[in-house]
């Protein structure tokens, strides 16, 4: 890896020691004469005769057609294909290539559309092109016989990076927006790095690039891309580096492979810098292009996606000056009109003006405040009246004395009730005991009944209830009479002697008492 650094851009490659020409060796080629092509190859005691390149083509075409008569059926990986009027292709294995091409006449008559990546049977001859000096298989029939070996590799590596998740989005870093330094990793002798110094020389001269120079293609490519990505993170601080953009012309798939190796992707997926991928053609895709923080289709875009566009930078820092000058200016004018209306007042022409107004103020601001504490006084004089009324009724002696007043109001409330629940429990009592006096057993005894009863006190309520011959004593009003029976028998009811229902007596008392349980029963 060669590393070569620009202090500045502007469009030319880096200079190379080995394409300066002397004067003399200059004047020596022009007086060359084309006419002495002959025993150009002659020198010392060699005596073969030179011959033309029509010559030489003519020969080789001789002995091709006469080796390589036969057809031939040729099994390989189509690849770098293009279609013009014509299919023109590479067919490829592990250890050489050779060009093919169907002619659009033959294509037409084939069932089968050639593809990139394609494993394929081409049967054809063998010819030798003369203007361009080139072998080619003309291929007359073409089947298809499985995918490319270099197709399937890739496409597993596409879904193992992408199951990983080295394709999102969302891990891509911002490119900055204005870089001081670019490291450009790519071929010093390629075309892409020609097409990144002018476009950088034209857009924004005043970003320095690196070119670090590594090779783009072969065994050794993939080791030295990695390396130099990974020195340049190791190194970025001392450098100044603010991004890196990886590029490389178009070619072949077998020619763009390096950057399909997982070495180079690791590589950029480990980046502290964020890289720009430009590999290839525009239909060209490469792992490392969908690893790197932004795919560009050329070098040329990809340029042009790390630089600022000088015009545009200078256009709109134009316009943002004149913004600002427009702005200034109209400030400036309102102020200086402000001023001028401050000048011209009657305030600024007689300050005595600003003292009378001022003196005004104050006085208007002393008596407000005069008023406000003169009102604040009296609210508070009269809540401490409030207060000490409030107060006044807590104290202990008043509140002694209300409920003083209170307990002998409740006393003579208490003595009335009970006088008069005295004399209406006395009422009740003399009811009671008139109504007890005219139903006692005395004054039953007195209207003319008696009451017989055995001489063990039970009494006589039926004839049943005695035996001829028992005693019985009779109680009268005046006193008692024993008497012994005969006999007897149940005499005829007189219907006068039996009560009638509204004859029947009733026992009550005002009070609705109950009849006292000690009084005896007559009958």
């Amino acid at each position: 890896m060669k590393w070569s650094y620009r202090t500045d851009v502007t469009g030319r490659l880096p200079f190379n020691p080995d394409r300066m020409k002397s004067k003399h060796s200059v004047e020596r080629a022009g007086a060359r004469d084309d006419k002495s092509l002959v025993s150009v190859l002659g020198k010392g005691n060699d005596k073969t005769q030179a011959i033309t390149v029509s010559q030489l083509a003519t020969r080789i075409d001789h002995a091709i057609k006469a080796g390589l008569s036969d057809r031939f059926a040729v099994i390989g990986e189509i690849s770098s294909l293009s279609h013009r009027t014509h299919y023109y292709f590479s067919l490829k294995d592990e250890h050489a290539v050779i060009g093919a091409v169907v002619f659009a006449s033959t294509a037409r008559r084939m069932s089968y559309t050639p593809t990139h990546g394609d494993s394929v049977i081409a049967k054809g001859r063998i010819e030798y092109y003369a203007p361009s000096g080139r072998i080619s298989l003309i291929v007359t029939s073409m089947t298809p016989v499985g995918e490319g070996d270099l197709e399937r590799q890739y496409k597993k590596r596409c879904e193992e990076l992408r199951e990983l998740g080295w394709f999102d989005p969302s891990t891509k870093q911002a490119l900055p927006s204005f870089p001081r330094k670019i490291a450009v990793v790519t071929s010093k002798d390629g075309a892409a790095v020609a097409d990144v110094i002018d476009t950088m020389g034209k857009r924004c001269p005043s970003i320095e690039l690196v070119i670090v120079d590594v090779r783009v293609q072969g065994e050794s490519a993939k080791g030295q891309i990695a390396n130099a990505i990974n020195k340049l993170n190791i190194h970025a601080p001392q450098l100044g580096i603010d991004a890196i953009l990886l590029t490389r012309g178009g070619g072949s798939l077998e020619d763009l492979w390096a950057f399909n190796e997982l070495e180079v992707a690791q590589a950029i997926h480990d980046s502290a810098l964020p890289i720009v991928a430009a590999i290839g053609h525009e239909t060209d895709t490469t792992i490392a292009e969908l690893v790197a923080d932004e795919r560009c289709a050329t070098p040329t875009q990809a340029a042009m996606r790390l630089a600022p566009d000088r015009e545009a930078l200078r256009e709109q820092l134009v316009s943002v000056l004149s913004r600002l000058d427009r702005t200034v200016r109209s400030e400036l004018r309102y102020e200086q009109q402000r001023l001028g209306a401050i000048v011209a007042s009657r305030s600024m022409s007689d300050p005595r003006v600003i003292i009378r107004i001022h003196r005004d103020r104050l006085s208007a601001n002393a008596a407000q405040l005069f008023g406000t504490l003169k009102a604040s006084i009296a609210e508070s004089r009269s809540q401490l009246d409030r207060i000490a009324i409030k107060l006044a009724r807590h104290q202990p002696a008043a509140v002694h004395a209300r409920r003083e007043e209170h307990l002998d109001m409740l006393c003579q409330r208490l003595g009335r009730v009970i006088n008069r629940t005295i004399e209406h429990k006395r009422d009740e009592l003399g009811s009671v005991s008139r109504e007890l006096h005219a139903i006692g057993p005395a004054q039953v005894l007195a209207r003319g009944f008696s009451v017989t009863a055995k001489p063990d006190g039970s009494l006589v309520r039926s004839v049943g209830d005695v035996a001829p011959g028992e005693t019985v004593v009779t109680t009268l009003a005046d006193g008692k009479v024993k008497s012994q029976v005969e006999g007897g028998s149940v005499p005829k009811a007189d219907p006068r002697l039996q009560p009638t229902q509204h004859q029947t007596p009733k026992r009550r008392s005002k009070a609705n008492k109950k009849p006292n349980p000690n009084q005896q029963e007559l009958f």
